[in-house]
């Protein structure tokens, strides 16, 4: 048998070399690296590989070990354990100074023939002291590697006692955490597993969750054995409904809807989805992860939950293995395979995308995936996830672990494999493998250090803060290893030396950097407190940890709870509430100690004071009944290049009187053969649905219109046809004007509109020609199969309720202006008729000017040159009273994987590059300083078969540039297109024509703003802003955008916006929302309506609270 080593310290030296890095970071780093001659730490987590252990017959072979943090002696220091896989786990007894003892072999802890997982730490047996409990697994009969559990005997010995508790499972379980899940008073056990490859881990099917796979996670409960004189554990997770199949890699205990009783996330590796398990309260959870969370991650490594935004709700990270650099990246993407993924989704695995996902607890019973907007989303293959506040700021920071033993994933070699497996003679075939995975290189990477920057964003500061060093590491804890109060970082590294980083914060500075430790002493038998959640407000400022110690990744921190106070020497009120639901108040506690607080002597809690009225209250779904209900239809298979289908952008919305009795009504637009819906409101503010002319059903209703067509004095409805079902100039894309009699019944207008042949997104009216009747502006939306080449766009002249085509006319730059999502006729402040604002998809906010009846483009003095954007919506207000109209336009908002500024614009280069007919788009992103395709090779091919001559491997494509990629079709005629800004923006007027673009706060830049409505909401004469929005029609790398449940921005008078919690306003959406308006309500107040995409509609009651009428401004076109 062959054997070699996997990594070694050699290799890693040599990855330092060529990464430039030096070992300890910059001199004034923040953390410094301790050599192990110092520490005296000498663990490596070293792997041996042969030609029958190797990672293509063992895939957790690199997945590493873990490091369990605790006071074996009770001297006030930190020790640590280090977990091996083929080496033996070691004990190393802290002496102070950053000074280590290892003590493993006085210990008794003896793991020669232990393949060691994760560590958890807790005093299991409820005598004061700290005991480890060790996950095995292993290659072979897995039956072979039962769990270990260590107890303390208060001498630095210990005696594994695992069968004599009932924890000597031999699952392959991957971590172990400890809960009170039946608020008994003693500590259960939730055991992650992770082996049970006997099924595929990648092949669709239906999933297990019967409890009868072998991978399915397990909890035991704690059941004192009065013979044995401790506890006993017992299986109970068929009876408590762990039931679901996993290959778990992750675990958190957390209270997700804050009831005080413990629920579980477990992350998942491979096809299986993860797993939050909801606490009923009776012994007994539920899986829920779907009414939980919008989409997780693929391949979930290790997650950590913590809280972000210091609100006092859990939030959530969980990692995956995205590369952060466009090469790896690309040698990682495939084929979009979009039906295979729709698939899944059917069988039940959720909405699952390689990438890391932070979800930030909405405080409704949701979250909202924000981790591409915290810019924590691509950070290679990762493991350890650790929220922790490292520079005292009050906010937690985030450390990730990085790296990986082989590089299996580079689809040129995936490739080979499969070329490999055609080799009939078997020895032969093993022997080319074996060779070839030799070869292949690790993944050697930096961890990375994301501080975070006030709630929703990070910024990476590994390298500035001394974490740069490329290593392999899995497992890594934190804790105060002096003593002096900033946090220390231990990582477990493969074929190297532990990392041992010193904080040296507070030796920097102690004026800027307060802190407060806190440890627990709770009332047997549950002595270390497990369970509790603590508060500490200062300053006006809250923050909220929670004691479950086993966070991250196969690791246990220390028990001790850390607050980072910043300036602040003192919190006014520190309160622990204990698992019982009773707690402990301090109040007026200096800052710079370590506190431990005891249970004796807890309170129940104070019933909260009652919370104040809501701005609005949300209507039962029999208010509008009416399901919007789209056909599936998959735009990628026509052409595979696009960003996002075109066929699920409805439903539009129209409101107005049209039986004139006072009282506002509503039509909303169908579906692909979905007619549309008149809903006339009734007394009880409720709508009836009435009749309305259905034999335009086929057709796809996007922007609709109330207005007064013929002059008659009743409102007529007009509807654009839109969406990507039907080509270029079929009949189902013409738009439809329907006539009122003036009691509310409509007929079709027949030959009152011209010939309109594109997919159309919205329609405005406006008088531009000043003759006293409406005018129409329609805008194209896209043109299949030649996208993105701009559709025509429409000026429609009203004569006498019959419409002309002006365009040519009157505005001949409109005519093929963008792909138009969005307009608004306004005045400007210029006096006069009005002029129209048109926005849409890679094209600028363009403003026209009425020139005597002439619609002519405002030049580049208008500040809106660099302003080109995936814009969806606009509104007007007037939001700094000065009595000229500003405006809200809505883009794609931050938590895209796209990257676009002025400088670095997202580009579109578009021809018929293989002349065939059609248009093909190639789309890139500056990455690097060079512009870099954003589809992978397979993709590309997709659409463009004659690009795999030029590009055989996907090395070669990854280091391709965009230019590149064009300049090998030949073709040099190709056309631009540029987006320069993704934020969704106030528009504010500046007069004379000029304006200038200012950032919505972060909440309204989560998601795509497809709705705004403009409107005094809290009754302070200030106009707000209520936006709705997500797009879930995007491919499936990208993964739909979902992160919006509905914003609240009030206004100050000033252009200034502040975001209202949901809590306070009300308001909360939960879908693919596409467009807002409101009416007035019978009863009284207004009501809100929400459309939603295949779903329905939303409704709002807003009271009367006097708002007035100017200030309100509908969108009831997106």
């Amino acid at each position: 048998m062959k054997i070699r080593k996997g990594i070694g310290l050699l290799g890693i030296s040599a990855a330092l070399v060529l990464c430039g890095c030096r070992q300890n970071g910059p001199s004034d780093a923040l953390f410094e690296l301790i050599p192990a001659r110092v520490s005296g730490i000498t663990f490596s987590n070293e792997i041996t590989t042969s030609d029958s252990v190797n990672i293509l017959n063992y895939e957790y072979l690199y997945n590493g070990g873990g490091i369990g943090v605790g006071d074996f002696n009770q001297d006030g220091l930190p020790d640590l354990f280090f977990s091996g896989n083929q080496v033996p786990c070691r004990l190393y007894l802290n002496k102070g100074g950053f000074r280590f003892e290892d003590i493993t072999a006085q210990s008794g802890i003896n793991t020669e023939s232990v393949w060691a997982y994760g560590v958890s730490v807790e005093d299991i047996n409820q005598d004061g002291l700290p005991d480890i409990y060790l996950c095995a697994g292993g290659m072979g009969n897995k039956d072979q590697f039962p769990n270990k559990l260590y107890i303390n005997q208060g001498n630095l010995t210990f005696q594994e006692k695992a069968l004599e508790y009932g924890l000597a499972d031999a699952g392959e379980s991957i971590q172990a955490a400890f809960l009170d899940y039946d608020r008994d008073g003693d500590l259960d056990l939730y055991l992650l597993t992770g082996g049970g490859f006997e099924r595929s881990a990648i092949d669709l099917r239906p999933i297990l969750s019967n409890g009868s796979a072998r991978n399915t996670d397990r909890l035991y409960r704690n059941d004192r054995h009065e013979a044995l004189g401790h506890a006993f554990f017992t299986d109970v997770s068929r009876e408590a409904g762990i039931l679901h199949e996993g290959f778990g890699l992750g675990v958190s205990v957390i209270d997700v809807n804050d009831d005080g009783w413990p629920d579980v996330y477990a992350t998942n590796d491979y096809l299986s989805g993860d797993h939050l398990y909801v606490n009923n309260r009776d012994g007994s959870f539920s899986e829920r992860s779907a009414d939980y969370f919008r989409h997780t991650a693929h391949f979930a490594m290790g997650n950590d939950a913590g809280d972000i935004n210091n609100d006092g709700l859990v939030d959530i990270v969980a990692l995956d293995m995205l590369p952060e650099g466009h090469y790896r990246r690309m040698l990682m993407y495939g084929p979009n395979d979009y039906n295979r993924f729709r698939m899944a989704v059917q069988l039940g695995y959720g909405h699952q995308y390689m990438r890391n996902m932070l979800q930030l607890n909405d405080g409704n019973g949701a979250f909202s995936e924000i981790g591409q907007l915290a810019g924590i989303y691509k950070t290679d293959w990762s493991w350890a996830a650790l929220l922790a506040d490292f520079d005292n700021d009050s906010y937690q920071d985030l450390f990730i672990t990085n790296g990986f033993g082989k590089d299996i994933t580079d689809l040129d070699f995936v490739k080979f494999r499969r070329e490999v497996a055609q080799i009939s003679d078997p020895e032969e075939r093993r022997a080319v493998l074996l060779k070839s995975l030799e070869e292949r290189p690790a993944i050697v990477q930096p961890n990375l250090m994301y501080r975070n920057q006030g709630g929703y964003t990070f910024e990476k500061v590994a390298d500035v803060w001394g974490l740069g060093r490329p290593s392999i590491s899995n497992g890594a804890a934190y804790a105060d290893l002096d003593g002096n109060g900033s946090l220390d970082l231990v990582v477990n590294n493969i074929g190297e030396q532990a990392f041992i980083y010193k904080n040296t914060l507070r030796e920097r500075d102690t004026a800027n950097n307060h802190y407060l430790k806190v440890r627990l002493k709770g009332r047997a038998p549950n002595l270390s407190g497990t369970g509790s959640k603590v508060e500490v407000r200062y300053g006006g400022k809250l923050q909220a940890r929670w004691q479950y110690p086993v966070r991250g990744y196969l690791s246990s921190m220390d028990g001790s709870l850390h607050f980072g106070l910043g300036e602040h020497l003192k919190a006014d009120t520190l309160m622990v509430i204990w698992p019982d639901g009773n707690a402990s108040i301090l109040t007026d506690v200096p800052a710079d100690q370590q506190l431990t607080i005891s249970q004796d002597g807890a309170m129940p809690l104070a019933s909260p004071p009652i919370a104040p009225a809501r701005l609005m209250a949300p209507l039962p779904q029999a208010t509008i009944d009416f399901k919007h209900q789209e056909q599936e239809f998959n735009d990628f298979d026509y052409q595979p290049l696009l960003l996002h289908k075109y066929s699920q952008e409805g439903p539009g919305i129209a409101t107005g009187d049209v039986n004139g009795d006072g009282l506002e009504d509503i039509y909303i637009g169908g579906a692909y053969h979905q007619a549309g819906a008149l809903f006339v409101q009734q007394r009880d503010q409720t709508f009836s649905r009435v009749s309305f002319p259905d034999t335009d059903a086929p057709c796809e209703d996007m922007g609709c219109l109330f207005f007064d067509a013929d002059g008659d004095g009743s409102l007529d409805l007009y509807v654009v046809s839109g969406s990507s079902e039907y080509g270029p100039g079929h009949r189902m894309l013409q738009d439809r004007l329907y006539f009122n009699d003036g009691q509310g019944h409509f007929r079709k207008g027949e030959g009152v509109l011209p010939d309109i042949s594109a997919s159309g997104s919205c329609v405005v009216a406006g008088d531009y020609d000043g003759d006293g009747d409406l005018d129409l502006f329609v805008g194209g939306r896209v043109n299949l199969p030649r996208y993105p080449s701009p559709p025509n766009s429409y000026l429609l002249r009203n004569e006498g309720g019959k419409f002309v085509d002006a365009t040519e006319q009157d505005a001949p730059e409109l005519k093929n202006v963008g792909m138009v999502s969005c307009a608004l006729w306004t005045d400007l402040g210029l006096g006069g008729n009005p002029g129209l604002i048109v926005a849409g998809e890679a094209m600028p906010i363009r403003i026209f000017r009425n020139e005597a009846g002439k619609l002519k483009a405002a030049g580049s003095q208008s500040g809106l040159a660099d302003s080109d954007g995936f814009w969806s919506s606009l509104a007007k207000g007037d939001f700094d009273h000065d009595g000229d109209p500003d405006f809200v336009a809505g883009n794609l908002g931050l938590n895209s994987p796209y990257a676009a500024s002025a400088e670095e614009p997202m580009c579109f280069y578009y021809a018929d590059f293989d002349n065939n007919g059609s248009v093909e788009p190639l789309i890139g992103c500056y990455e690097e300083g060079h512009v870099y395709p954003i589809h992978s090779r397979d993709v590309i091919s997709q659409q463009l078969p004659s690009l795999k001559k030029h590009i055989l491997f996907h090395r070669d494509f990854a280091r391709t540039t965009l230019k590149e990629l064009v300049d090998m079709t030949g073709n040099r005629n190709y056309q631009s297109l540029y987006c320069k800004t993704l934020r969704s923006v106030l528009i504010e007027n500046l007069g004379g024509g000029k304006f200038a673009l200012r950032p919505l706060p972060a909440e309204a830049q989560m998601g795509p703003l497809c709705g705004i409505l403009v409107k005094d909401i809290n009754a302070d004469g200030h106009p707000d802003i209520v936006a709705v929005g997500n797009s879930y029609a995007t491919e499936v790398v990208t993964g739909r955008f979902d992160a919006l449940r509905g914003v609240v921005l009030a206004g100050d008078g000033k252009n200034g916006f502040t975001p209202l919690r949901s809590q306070v306003s009300g308001f909360y959406t939960d879908g693919d929302a596409k467009a807002i308006t409101s009416v007035r309500a019978a009863g009284g107040g207004d009501l809100i309506i929400v459309t939603q995409n295949d779903d329905y509609p939303r409704v709002f009651h807003l009271e009367n609270r006097l708002t007035p009428l100017s200030m309100e401004q509908k969108t009831t076109l997106r």
